[in-house]
């Protein structure tokens, strides 16, 4: 417990430093402009520390989410839901994430009612989508298929990989990838979805190889 919560303030203080030196800077420089030409440079600066607390919201959501899986009060409310209204809702919120150089493609054949938890499913796809996204410069591929007894979810990018030694550690608590430490992160991505797809009863399988990309396969059982 020691150990977890000396990695935990170690974290933290590295994760939020940056975030908030630019909302310092952008706060700062913001006072500067004064003229009614300055409304871009003012806009330019202002997303900025909008993006920067979007970030910092966003790591305090995965700490958060740690504490409440670990105390087991987590809860599962599922309901009916179509499967392509889901996916609708989720790629808009992800839209502000890709970069010029990439979108989310998304595979679904056609539309389908399915029952689970899907406030929980939400968590797990920002989570995967987001790292595909963050490890790579290209397309990112989310493909959704429907059998009889389950649903199979790919998320699939052509990212930095990962090598068979780190894929040994790759669901502990805040571990990064030996060619990811200059990426930002908290090592919490992939353990929070392995422990919610545990919550929900399905199974996760990751594929990866060095340069080559990251596959992870998301299978959703039907209850009986």
């Amino acid at each position: 417990l020691g150990d977890l919560k000396t990695r935990f303030v170690s974290m933290a203080s590295h994760e939020f430093r940056t975030p908030l030196t630019s909302i310092l800077s952008s706060a700062s420089l913001i006072e500067k402009y004064e003229k009614t030409d300055d409304q871009a440079k003012r806009s330019q600066h202002i997303n900025r520390i909008k993006s920067s607390v979007a970030h910092l919201t966003e790591i305090l959501e995965e700490f958060l989410s740690v504490g409440k899986l670990e105390s087991g009060t987590v809860e599962i409310h599922p309901s009916r839901q179509g499967f392509k209204e889901f996916l609708d809702d989720l790629l808009i919120d992800l839209r502000p994430l890709e970069s010029a150089t990439q979108r989310i493609l998304l595979e679904f054949e056609s539309d389908f009612i399915w029952e689970t938890d899907f406030s929980i499913l939400r968590k797990i796809l920002i989570n995967a989508l987001s790292n595909a996204l963050k490890f790579s410069q290209k397309d990112v591929f989310l493909k959704v298929k429907k059998e009889d007894a389950y649903v199979q979810v790919k998320v699939k990018d052509q990212g930095i990989g990962i090598s068979l030694e780190d894929q040994k550690h790759l669901f502990e608590r805040f571990f990064r990838g030996s060619n990811a430490t200059v990426i930002p992160g908290t090592g919490l991505g992939l353990h929070l979805i392995d422990r919610y797809i545990k919550l929900l009863g399905g199974q996760l399988n990751l594929e990866s190889e060095i340069d080559k990309g990251t596959e992870l396969t998301i299978l959703l059982i039907k209850k009986e």
